[in-house]
């Protein structure tokens, strides 16, 4: 089991909370389940910051949701997910006890919707505040007076956030290491992915991968794979003089009839027209 015990580089206490730079580093994919006696808002640090993958199994343990760089941890709440491997750097506020209940009485019964939102914030001003404390934490001596001062700004933001009429817009997209991991899969060579494998790859359930795939592209996932694949087979037909037959193979056809339906209805064009063209084009360019 990996340890999710952070490494702390920097540290100051002060009235409100605890305001702290922290690392974890992760061999692998991590699988994390938490649950925060205290509220804390959080930012990772680039370049060292990753997104994850999250869900409130509490609530809703098929619905998984987007969980960004900057985020609000809500205290009693179970959190799990899955995060990409590497060097992670936070900067964050862990706040008081009484500070926390001051927060919850804010929103007594918070719904799904508001902690999924609380786990991907938009507020460019919570960004710039976490940027001036990270700058303070990382000086040989910091200022308590000016720590303190920035901690009291994140809690008013954070107060705002929390009070918003509307629940932050919830990102029900794939992490970019989610997306990233289906076009390395697609990239290689060998029979097309199922949408199970995708799904696993993903760590999520075909039917979320659907729906959050589509979140971020606007396209459905048998979409994307047909693209792909038509892209991959351009490249082969234009750029090397392998025959039809191998090109099909080469993107995961089985029966280079099923490639030649399939690159005609993408292109309007049967795969050795395409090729005559393609290098007509090259000759003229």
């Amino acid at each position: 089991m990996t340890d999710d015990t952070p490494k702390v580089l920097a540290q100051v206490e002060t009235p409100l909370g605890q305001a702290e730079i922290v690392e974890w580093r992760w061999p692998g994919m991590l699988d994390f389940t938490r649950r925060e006696e205290a509220l804390m808002v959080e930012m990772s640090i680039p370049p060292t910051s990753a997104d994850a993958s999250a869900c409130l199994p509490e609530l809703d343990d098929e619905r998984h949701c987007f969980m960004g760089t900057l985020f609000v941890r809500w205290p009693g709440v179970l959190v799990t997910g899955r995060a990409e491997a590497g060097l992670i750097r936070v900067v964050r506020c862990v706040f008081t006890a009484e500070e926390t209940q001051r927060f919850k009485s804010l929103r007594s019964d918070p719904d799904l919707a508001f902690l999924q939102g609380m786990l991907a914030l938009s507020s460019e001003t919570m960004r710039s505040l976490f940027g001036l404390l990270k700058r303070e934490l990382e000086q040989t001596e910091p200022s308590l007076r000016a720590v303190s001062s920035l901690v009291d700004l994140i809690a008013i933001e954070t107060e705002r956030v929390i009070l918003r009429d509307s629940a932050p817009s919830v990102s029900g997209r794939l992490a970019p290491w989610q997306f990233r991991r289906i076009r390395q899969r697609l990239s290689a060579r060998g029979p097309v992915p199922s949408l199970a494998e995708l799904a696993r790859l993903c760590g999520i359930s075909p039917r979320h991968l659907q729906r959050q795939f589509h979140a971020l592209t606007g396209r459905t996932v048998a979409d994307y794979i047909e693209t792909t694949r038509m892209e991959q087979a351009k490249d082969l037909l234009g750029g090397s003089g392998q025959p039809v037959k191998a090109v099909a193979e080469a993107c995961g056809f089985a029966h280079p009839n099923s490639f030649r339906r399939a690159f005609q209805r993408s292109t309007g064009m049967t795969p050795r027209a395409w090729r005559q063209a393609s290098g007509q084009r090259h000759t003229f360019s």
